[in-house]
């Protein structure tokens, strides 16, 4: 029982340090800050889940936002929305969420097709074939940060998922770093390699939130 108890600490406060919500990647990477004995087991992170979907599943400490991203129970989902006035907001739904975000994001897009005009991969510049990605993940963005063009990528389809879903990153030296979680087979179909040079890669301004990205978001392993 102590052993939980110190667990459930140890992910309460890796998720206030991280301001109330954070990925499993976020959970997955900080939690030995918290719990120093975190990866002893080779089930190391089936323990963390345990822990966060009981306690879920109990209606204490965590709730789940999405698919991939988590947070304290007591955490203000009016946080999610873009508005200078969500502490106003009483209720919402997550489908509500979902329409606001849209909503800017359309607007973020529209002003990183107008700056970057192409993919600096495939080199596509037919801006209907073009997704527009956040660095900093929108949810865990600020205002500011959710419609700051130094915030995103302008990325052909697939290596906007890539980027996504994690699977990819980019170092400081506009080289592609591929996470371990996907295998070799599929990495030669997507025609990419580590450390692939991409000179058009736009890199001025956008160092913090690609510092970002690569330490609490990129799936490493």
């Amino acid at each position: 029982m102590e052993e939980n108890i110190t667990k459930v600490w140890a992910l309460k406060k890796l998720l206030k340090d991280n301001w109330w919500i954070a990925t499993w990647e976020i959970i997955y990477n900080e939690i030995e800050k918290y719990y120093p004995k975190a990866k002893l087991s080779n089930e190391w992170q089936a323990w963390i889940r345990g822990v966060l979907y009981r306690e879920i599943k109990n209606n204490k400490s965590f709730k789940k936002i999405d698919e991939w991203t988590y947070s304290l129970l007591d955490y203000d989902e009016g946080r999610l929305l873009f508005s200078l006035e969500w502490e106003k907001v009483d209720k919402i739904t997550f489908k509500e969420i979902i329409i606001n975000a849209r909503v800017w994001q359309a607007e973020f897009r529209k002003k990183l097709v107008l700056s970057l005009k192409k993919c600096p991969i495939t080199w596509i510049n037919d801006t209907r074939l073009l997704n527009a990605s956040h660095i900093k993940p929108w949810f865990m963005s600020d205002n500011r940060e959710r419609l700051d063009i130094n915030n995103g990528f302008l990325l052909s389809p697939t290596f906007d998922k890539l980027f996504d879903k994690w699977i990819i990153t980019f170092d400081f030296n506009k080289k592609i770093i591929i996470s371990k979680s996907i295998n070799e087979y599929n990495i030669n179909l997507l025609g990419i390699y580590n450390n692939q040079f991409i000179k058009d890669l736009p890199l001025e301004w956008r160092e913090q939130y690609l510092e970002y990205h690569q330490n609490k978001i990129f799936m490493k392993y």
